[in-house]
This record gives C-alpha cells, sequence and structure tokens, in this order.
C-alpha cells in the first residue's frame, strides 16, 4: 500500500510541474524582430523545472509522505518512491514532449 502512494506522489508531483512549465510559458510574451529571446525562455524554464521535478518529488515524499512503521516498510518505501521519481521524471518529459508537438504553433511548442 505503501509503494502505490510513492508512485501517487511521484506522479502527481511531475504533473504539477507540467502544468507549472505550461502556465510560464503562456506567461512569457513574444518578442518580435528578427531574434527573439523567448523561445529560449520558455526552454530554459522548461528544463529548470525538470531537473527541478525529481527532486521535489523525491524529498516530498520522503519527508512528507513516509510512514511510520518498522524498517522493511520504509525501505520498501524509499524503494518504490526511488523508481517512481524515475517514471515522474520519464512521463514530466514524455508529455512535454508530446504537448510541444501537438502545439507546435503556441508557445509551449518551443520546449523541445
Amino acid at each position: 500500500m505503501e509503494s502505490t502512494s510513492a508512485y501517487i506522489v511521484s506522479i502527481v508531483t511531475a504533473l504539477i510541474f507540467l502544468l507549472l512549465a505550461a502556465i510560464i510559458a503562456n506567461a512569457i510574451k513574444f518578442e518580435g524582430g528578427s531574434n527573439p529571446k523567448d523561445p529560449q525562455s520558455r526552454k530554459t524554464w522548461f528544463w529548470i523545472l525538470a531537473i527541478l521535478n525529481p527532486a521535489v518529488g523525491f524529498l516530498s515524499g520522503y519527508f512528507v509522505f513516509k510512514p511510520d512503521a518498522n524498517m522493511m516498510v520504509v525501505n520498501n518505501y524509499v524503494n518504490a518512491l526511488s523508481i517512481g521519481t524515475v517514471i515522474g521524471f520519464v512521463l514530466y518529459l514524455l508529455l512535454g514532449f508530446i504537448l510541444s508537438k501537438v502545439f507546435a504553433n503556441g508557445k509551449i511548442g518551443h520546449w523541445f
């Protein structure tokens, strides 16, 4: 049961960070001219949040949602949390890539 909550924490964290990346991308205004800097800003924020996603997911899962039980249960939870963190990171990148290709002509399309 504890391992399921570890996976859920990681997936929800990834989805929240993806939503935050989309909000930031839409908040950055289009720049005119021959050499605009706004696409690079959107890409930079996407990758900053990609790096923060596993760190925040693991640390929040460890310090906030860690069960108070014997060592075997805690070790199983930390193992599941580690796997879930990797799954959340891959999910963030995969959904970010899909969204950038779906909205290729919009602000989100500058992520990749």
